[in-house]
């Protein structure tokens, strides 16, 4: 599967996307919660439901869905982009790389953009 330098370069944010989006679900997590807990003391004081509290989960759960989208639609390109450039392999690369990317996601999809993506191989062909 041949790629331009534009497509490289999105498959490396899509790669990094999760790692970027799991940093930013942290920090909206403990964001709210900081912000949220003398609210929190003043509602339960007064007997009222923290709506407020609850309401702010959502851009929590915003962050945390379009991560694991992120994840899954990176899973599903490096399986593809892996059996599409392997298809005359003879050997275990394919079930090796596919049992790296299951198990080590997201560490092991960066590791297989840099080592079998990002390379350029059609300067590699004798």
């Amino acid at each position: 599967m041949n790629l331009t330098k534009t497509q490289k370069t999105l498959v490396g944010i899509l790669h990094f996307a999760p790692i970027i989006g799991i940093f930013l679900y942290f920090v909206a997590f403990f964001g709210f919660f900081i912000s949220s807990l003398p609210n929190l003391e003043k509602q339960h004081n007064n007997g009222e439901p923290p709506f407020e509290f609850f309401a702010g989960f959502a851009s929590i759960f915003i962050i945390l869905g379009i991560t694991m989208l992120a994840g899954f639609a990176t899973l599903i390109f490096d399986i593809i982009h892996l059996v599409k450039s392997n298809k005359n392999d003879t050997n275990n690369k394919i079930l090796m790389w596919v049992l790296i990317l299951l198990f080590a996601q997201g560490i092991g999809g960066i590791i297989y953009f840099f080592l079998e993506i990002l390379p350029d191989k059609k300067n590699n062909i004798i």
